[in-house]
């Protein structure tokens, strides 16, 4: 997370590094973790992508055999932005934002998902109980209205937003993806 003060924790890189004797290098493409997503997801002018870290300092930290060992890491801005550390700061507070929402809707959908497998799979085994099925069903087709309302369920491939409405997840990414395009603080009609 990002703490203040004394730097920023490091969202973006957080992999085990290689052990082996020598030099050893590792990668932050800048960018925090993606927003949650789940198996075959289709959405329409949206993307999970996490937002670019913005400028500042934020702290590296190496543990080794349970000793650690910290420093600062300056993200500076690209010289020519026109963009202040304030504004890119602002867009990229936005941007955890609706990254975490669209986090928490596909969660939502993961969790119906799994629900709806449960209640299956405990009718399946129930050997025939009517008055379980029909609770089961009932349970079904509300959590598959919920869902529907989170997530365009219809959609098989990725032509099909052309078909059916998107829905919250997808408004969402659709505005992670276009804050998340620009350099600068989100305007009034973003926010």
């Amino acid at each position: 997370g990002r703490g203040g003060g004394g730097g920023r924790g490091g969202g973006g890189f957080s992999a085990p590094l290689s052990v082996a004797t020598g030099l050893n290098t590792a990668t932050w493409s800048l960018r925090y973790p993606n927003a949650v997503s789940f198996p075959n997801m289709i959405m329409w002018g949206g993307n999970v992508t996490g937002p670019m870290a913005a400028p500042g300092t934020y702290t590296v930290k190496l543990t080794v055999d349970g000793k650690s060992q910290t420093q600062p890491l300056v993200v500076e801005r690209h010289p020519l932005y026109s963009a202040t550390d304030a504004d890119l700061q602002a867009q990229f507070d936005f941007l955890i934002q609706v990254r975490d929402k669209v986090s928490e809707a596909n969660n939502a959908v993961i969790q119906i998902r799994a629900i709806k497998t449960a209640v299956a799979d405990r009718v399946a085994k129930s050997n025939g109980d009517a008055r379980l099925k029909a609770a089961a069903d009932t349970l079904t087709t509300n959590l598959t209205a919920v869902e529907g309302e989170i997530y365009q369920i219809k959609n098989q491939s990725g032509q099909d937003p052309l078909n059916f409405p998107i829905k919250v997840n997808n408004w969402l990414a659709g505005l992670l993806s276009m804050v998340g395009n620009g350099d600068g603080r989100p305007t009034s009609e973003e926010i």
